[in-house]
C-alpha cells in the first residue's frame, strides 16, 4: 500500500511540475508578430505577440473617403477609418487607426506602439468603400 501510495504522489508531483513549464500558445488562427518588422494584414484577421499576451484584430473599415481615384480633382486628401480590438494583460480596447496625414496613422495606448503604415489599394477605381477583403495594410507593431 506504501508502494502505491508513493508512486502516486510522485506522478502527481511530476505531472503539476511539467505543467508549470508550459507556456500558452497563441490563440488559434492568430499571426505571430515579429516586433519591430513590417507584416501586411487584412480586414478581420488576428496577429498576436503570445509571450505577452497581446492580440490585435483588424476591422471594420469604418471609412475610406482618400482621394486617390484617377482623375478625379478632391477638395481634401480625405481618411481611412479603421476599428480595431486590442486584447492584453489589462483587458480589452477598442480603437480606431484616423489615417488622415500620408494615410497612415499611430496607436500608443497599449502596452505597445502600433503603426498603420500603409493601406491598399493604393489606388481606386472610384471613390466609394470597397469590399472588405479588398484591403490590406502594412503594419508595424514596436514597444
Amino acid at each position: 500500500m506504501k508502494f502505491y501510495l508513493t508512486c502516486a504522489i510522485v506522478t502527481l508531483a511530476g505531472a503539476l511540475i511539467s505543467g508549470c513549464d508550459h507556456k500558452p500558445e497563441s490563440p488559434v488562427n492568430c499571426n505571430t508578430i515579429t516586433p519591430g518588422h513590417i507584416f501586411t494584414a487584412r480586414i478581420g484577421e488576428s496577429w498576436c505577440l503570445p509571450d505577452d499576451h497581446w492580440q490585435i484584430t483588424f476591422g471594420p473599415a469604418m471609412e475610406d473617403s482618400r482621394c486617390n481615384v484617377a482623375d478625379i480633382e478632391c477638395v481634401w486628401a480625405g481618411r481611412f477609418v479603421l476599428g480595431t480590438t486590442i486584447q492584453y494583460q489589462d483587458g480589452v480596447k477598442q480603437d480606431t487607426f484616423d489615417a488622415i496625414s500620408n494615410w497612415s496613422d499611430t496607436l500608443h495606448n497599449t502596452p505597445f506602439t502600433v503603426i498603420l503604415q500603409k493601406i491598399y489599394p493604393e489606388m481606386r477605381d472610384s471613390i466609394g468603400m470597397l469590399p472588405a477583403s479588398a484591403y490590406s495594410f502594412d503594419v508595424l507593431v514596436k514597444n
